[in-house]
């Protein structure tokens, strides 16, 4: 959350110079086209709340003993509003529906993520368990 913090109190000149390296790298692979830059910086709202997401969700579990994926996700999703809001006080930057909608997309997927891992772990914890009691036997 302080990270996700720090990147939108940054006015819209840094947040440009901070994004241009992964942009040209975009640039060099697939041209420049005007849509590259929205689609690097949409992706990076994306992520960051991605993983904000996975660590809801994990620290859930940790805490509760359970999953909890709708209230990681409202959690999520709620801290993206107040991302939004934040910044209408940050020069350059402004407070977006679109962005925060793609960041609650990010919510739902770190959240699909999470429930996808939990279950491959669990369906291994199980193959290594009845391999364990095989192998005693």
């Amino acid at each position: 959350m302080l990270v996700i913090f720090w990147l939108s109190s940054r006015n819209a000149d840094q947040s440009s110079a901070q994004s241009s390296a992964v942009l040209q790298f975009i640039i060099n692979l697939f041209g420049d086209n005007g849509f590259t830059d929205f689609i690097v910086r949409k992706a990076a709202h994306c992520l960051e709340f991605t993983g904000l997401s996975l660590l809801f969700n994990l620290s859930l579990y940790q805490t509760k003993g359970k999953k909890m994926p709708l209230l990681a996700t409202a959690l999520t999703c709620a801290y993206a509003a107040t991302d939004e809001f934040h910044q209408l006080f940050v020069e350059g930057r402004s407070c977006q529906i679109t962005d925060w909608l793609i960041d609650s997309c990010g919510a739902v997927i770190g959240t699909f993520a999470f429930l996808i891992l939990f279950a491959a772990v669990i369906c291994f914890c199980k193959k290594k368990a009845k391999f364990i009691d095989s192998a005693d036997n």
